[in-house]
């Protein structure tokens, strides 16, 4: 479930962008619940959090910039789009490290397109999913759920980030060619492939993820896991 934020001060453009943003994430059957502000003033009072912002530049009292540094300040890295209705403002966006521009008034090819070039650059990972089987029913697996594959047993199991943990069926080196696109898993244990966005620290024996989970590393994989590690951490 994406939560989004659209924030304009002109109420007319702003139900007219939300539904815009409805109709594109419902195109690509993308659970999203649209929230709507008529200024940045009243934005920033709700003191929520979303997954990604449309901010109208010409606002009164605060400007959708002036909003955007505000944001910045309280959110590490907010997915920020811009709606103006001239790419003259984009300079300052940039200043405020804007994912995208939305130009008035809205054309659907062009917001189309800047809204795909949005999620593959800031929600690939977050979207990512494959297809696997669980007792004998495909099910499309979000890979930003999964903290690591095990092998055991001649079974593979799934174990979530929330610790849920379920056989399916699939043999791991079959799992890490189809993951071979994806960086951060990475073969760490020849019985483990282990997602890095979920690991918390890494020690001489093993990764620790969340929800105090372990991810052996073995000897063999032990230097090829240490340069993964800290490549994903620099990325």
């Amino acid at each position: 479930m994406f939560q989004i934020a659209v924030c304009d001060d002109d109420a007319v453009e702003c139900s007219r962008l939300a539904g815009y943003v409805s109709d594109f994430f419902s195109l690509w059957n993308i659970s999203a619940e649209i929230e709507t502000f008529q200024s940045g003033t009243d934005f920033l009072a709700a003191d929520q959090n979303y997954d990604l912002y449309f901010l109208d530049v010409m606002m009164p009292q605060l400007s959708g910039f002036e909003t955007a540094r505000t944001l910045r300040k309280r959110e590490d890295d907010p997915v920020i789009i811009f709606v103006t209705s001239s790419l003259e403002s984009a300079v300052e966006g940039y200043s405020v490290r804007a994912a995208g521009f939305v130009l008035k008034p809205i054309q659907m090819p062009a917001f189309e397109e800047t809204m795909n070039r949005v999620l593959k650059d800031c929600f690939g990972r977050r979207t990512a999913s494959i297809q696997v089987v669980r007792n004998r029913v495909p099910l499309e697996l979000r890979l930003e759920k999964v903290a690591y594959f095990e092998s055991r047993l001649h079974r593979v199991y799934v174990t979530l980030c929330s610790g849920e943990r379920f056989p399916i069926t699939h043999k791991l080196g079959d799992l890490e060619r189809c993951l071979a696109e994806y960086s951060q898993f990475i073969r760490c244990h020849q019985s483990y492939l282990v997602n890095l966005d979920s690991v918390e620290q890494m020690e001489s024996n093993g990764f620790l993820l969340r929800q105090s989970m372990v991810a052996p590393i073995s000897r063999s994989y032990y230097r090829q896991s240490k340069a993964a590690f800290y490549r994903h951490r620099l990325r």
